[in-house]
């Protein structure tokens, strides 16, 4: 009977002191995880379609830019980022009549990411992520050539299921090389190469059902007159290949490939636009002087 008593008593105590640790642990492990602040420059080759104005295809490579905030170890994956994209698209028609157009494009893209681990598919030279991506993108085109139909813009909200498998290099000693007559050392570090590819799970839109052109005149329309909201609209598809170093102050340099691609809107009203972002950016390691 004084062991039962003791079960009944002593357990109960037990499971809060229990819960605390494993929070307290799983905070831990919160703090230890690497924090980075990742900056990026890099050129966008891109395209859009927009029947609602034209079917003609606009072509162009905008500048990018990217700010991102990345918590990431083998375990674990969470990644906000701001992208910025501008420059000219350009159409140009030589047979017949020759035809000129260009119009201004403007796209800012918010996403935030988060990514487990899948410890049967990993090891000590691949880890496998599986998670989930939240997307919020707006474009605005100006094209002066087609006067009271010359701005568009487009809201999209995209919910991704992501998948990320990334292949470890580790050179833990220095080993000699030679480039040409060239001789060098190669320092040990860590190298990344990986690929992620996002699904969509939902596809959501603002923007107007039918061509631009109205009755009044831009100063006298309103900014989203005729526009709705969505859900379930349209396709879209994203992805990235990026190889990333390690250097010798904790810090990494990635150098990445961005494909998005969505195509929304009925046949009168479609909307088509792709990206291929070659981007170089540069991994600053907030956390290496802080002291735990």
């Amino acid at each position: 009977m004084n062991f039962i008593y003791k079960c009944v008593v002593v357990i109960p105590l037990l499971v809060p002191i229990a819960a605390a640790a494993q929070e307290y642990s799983n905070k831990q492990l919160r703090k230890q995880r690497p924090d980075y602040l990742q900056v990026g420059v890099g050129l966008n080759k891109g395209n859009v379609r927009d029947f609602a104005t034209s079917p003609i295809t606009y072509k162009g490579v905008l500048a990018n830019y990217s700010v991102a905030r990345l918590r990431m170890d083998t375990a674990r994956e969470t990644k906000t980022t701001i992208r910025f994209n501008h420059g000219i698209y350009r159409y140009k028609k030589t047979e017949g009549v020759d035809v000129k157009s260009k119009a201004s494009v403007y796209i800012l893209d918010i996403s935030y990411q988060k990514l487990y681990q899948l410890q049967k598919l990993s090891g000590s030279k691949w880890n496998v992520k599986l998670g989930g991506m939240a997307d919020v993108n707006m474009d605005v085109r100006v094209n002066d050539d087609l006067m009271n139909a010359g701005v568009g813009y487009e809201v999209f909200n995209t919910f991704f299921l992501s998948g990320k498998a990334t292949r470890i290099f580790r050179y833990e000693q220095g080993t000699q090389k030679k480039f040409l007559f060239i001789k060098y050392k190669r320092r040990p570090h860590i190298s990344l190469l990986s690929y992620q590819l996002n699904l969509p799970v939902m596809n959501n839109t603002i923007r107007n059902g039918f061509a631009y052109i109205g009755n009044e005149s831009l100063d006298t329309s309103p900014l989203f007159k005729g526009y709705k909201a969505k859900a379930f609209s349209g396709i879209r598809f994203s992805s990235e290949l990026a190889y990333t170093r390690q250097m010798q102050n904790g810090n990494m340099w990635r150098l990445s490939y961005f494909w998005d691609a969505y195509a929304v809107g009925e046949k009168f009203s479609r909307l088509e636009m792709a990206n291929h972002i070659l981007e170089l950016s540069l991994l600053f390691h907030l956390d290496k002087n802080m002291q735990r």
